[in-house]
């Protein structure tokens, strides 16, 4: 089994099933996080391709915050994941309404499951607040066949987890108790583009970038494209490409920012975006980052069906 030990920069979790600002599911108990006061673990699952078989991998991420750090562990489950793909660098650019600034490691502070990184201009003692809380459910006793897949997302609900996206893992299985996972939930005194160089694409130009964004789906999904400005003054040129959602696969918005000559994906951060969803009757619950108890009985699930 072969493990890599590397820094990680911050996730910048999208909750593409959530349908809607819902109420509080939060706990106190002490099962819900991982480590003491300034640390967090947190955990998710990604598949690959093994790229000396051509046949899937897949790799279990545990991601740990602490004071001005960040480390991530890729242990391979199926195969030998491609942990390249992996965001290990330790700074990225942060683009907003005349602003440009850094996102660095070395500021993260951690206060129980709550993440702050300060977002400094360049050049300057100024910043604004961005932070993370990572909100919890209980999944003690959640198995697959708690999620319910309808005609379309819209009508879909329950709990969506890892149990979902490993089809051969039986239905009835379930998490064991102690197990919890985590919701995101992020605010920023203001909205920002966010990229770095391992987001650098082959595209000379932005309009390159789009065209091919535009023709990304082989299903005629309806799309929207639109172009904004951002930066100091205005001076640079963004793209964004959004797929609307289509029967059961929710929306997906592709973004580009063309930066010191360079084309860059970026993600985006909306300071005025809606809180994921957290009540499973009323829509589909992301549940797929999870804690260490959760992660432990995955991980010996997909061993033991794959």
């Amino acid at each position: 089994m072969k493990k890599t030990h590397k820094q990680l920069f911050a996730p910048l979790v999208l909750c593409l099933l959530a349908i809607g600002l819902t109420g509080c599911n939060e706990e106190d108990n002490g099962i819900f996080g991982s480590g003491n006061n300034n640390e967090l673990t947190l955990t998710s699952f990604d598949k690959g391709i093994d790229r000396q078989t051509g046949r899937e991998a897949v790799a279990r991420i545990d991601t740990e915050y602490s004071e001005g750090e960040r480390d991530i562990d890729v242990t391979n489950i199926i195969g030998s994941f491609n942990a390249q793909n992996i965001n290990d660098l330790e700074r990225s650019i942060v683009l907003s309404n005349d602003f440009e600034g850094m996102l660095e490691d070395r500021y993260i502070k951690v206060n129980g499951r709550t993440i702050r990184q300060p977002i400094y201009e360049l050049n300057s003692s100024n910043n604004f607040s961005y932070e993370t809380i990572y909100r919890t459910l209980d999944l003690s006793g959640v198995s697959a066949g708690s999620y319910s897949l309808g005609n379309n997302l819209a009508s879909s609900r329950g709990i969506l987890t890892d149990l979902n996206n490993y089809p051969n893992i039986p239905l009835n299985v379930e998490f064991p108790i102690g197990s919890v996972c985590y919701i995101p939930v992020t605010t920023s005194d203001r909205s920002f583009f966010i990229f770095n160089d391992k987001d650098k694409t082959r595209y000379d130009n932005l309009d390159d970038w789009v065209d091919m964004t535009e023709n990304r789906f082989s299903d005629n999904r309806n799309f929207s494209t639109t172009r904004s400005d951002t930066g100091i003054n205005s001076q640079l040129k963004t793209a964004q490409v959004r797929y609307f959602a289509f029967d059961n696969e929710p929306e997906y918005i592709f973004r580009a920012v063309d930066y010191g000559d360079r084309i860059y994906e970026a993600d985006y951060i909306d300071s005025n975006a809606s809180r994921p969803n957290e009540n499973s009757v009323r829509g589909v619950v992301d549940c797929t980052l999870v804690n260490e108890v959760a992660a432990d009985f995955l991980e010996n699930q997909i061993r033991r069906y794959y």
